[in-house]
């Protein structure tokens, strides 16, 4: 299961053109809640693969696609919430997780949540149905394309014209503290 797993992700990263970074997480099916993922995965070990590619990687922003409650579907998906909301808060913690092993700390600036079609929960949204004149169609279209490749889980998306919007929520800044979340109108705002 990992392997096809591993070459969807693969696939739609190809369609989408986004860098795809692993962790030594591997997809072992369906977990139940937290407790269940957490007796396959090594935690700490998890925390610091992902540490690592942020410093690497060096964002000023961290989007966190699920919200690390049940909500999230599977125990999977809670913890890749619950490490995302943990390497924006550790990543510049330099004592916990030095240099020599992790690369040098980086401190992002900013950390939202995805709003999961909720545009009421979200603080800044934005139109991904946008037709770009550069890449000839939308990043809508681009993302249902994309999605279409996880076969194994039965994904299959419309690759949708116009308008469409998509939310994010503001969860914690280091920059702009001033600012309400609500007032923002880009996830830059501040940086």
């Amino acid at each position: 299961l990992g392997v096809v797993r591993t070459e969807e992700l693969l696939a739609a990263r190809r369609v989408d053109g986004a860098l795809q970074f692993f962790t030594r997480a591997y997809d072992f099916g369906f977990s139940k809640d937290t407790t269940d993922a957490n007796t396959h995965w090594p935690r700490q070990e998890l925390l610091g693969d992902v540490i690592r590619i942020v410093r690497d990687f060096r964002p000023h922003v961290i989007i966190g696609v699920f919200s690390g409650t049940p909500r999230d579907g599977h125990g999977q998906h809670q913890i890749s919430g619950i490490l995302a909301r943990e390497a924006y808060d550790l990543a510049g913690d330099a004592d916990r997780f030095p240099a020599a092993t992790f690369g040098p700390a980086w401190t992002p600036s900013k950390f939202y949540r995805a709003a999961r079609g909720n545009a009421q929960s979200g603080t800044v949204g934005m139109d991904v149905g946008e037709y770009s004149p550069v890449l000839g169609e939308s990043f809508g279209e681009i993302a249902g394309r994309s999605r279409s490749q996880h076969k194994s889980q039965a994904f299959g998306a419309l690759e949708r014209k116009g308008p469409l919007m998509n939310y994010v929520r503001r969860e914690a800044t280091r920059v702009n503290e001033a600012t309400a979340a609500e007032s923002e109108r880009s996830l830059f705002d501040g940086i």
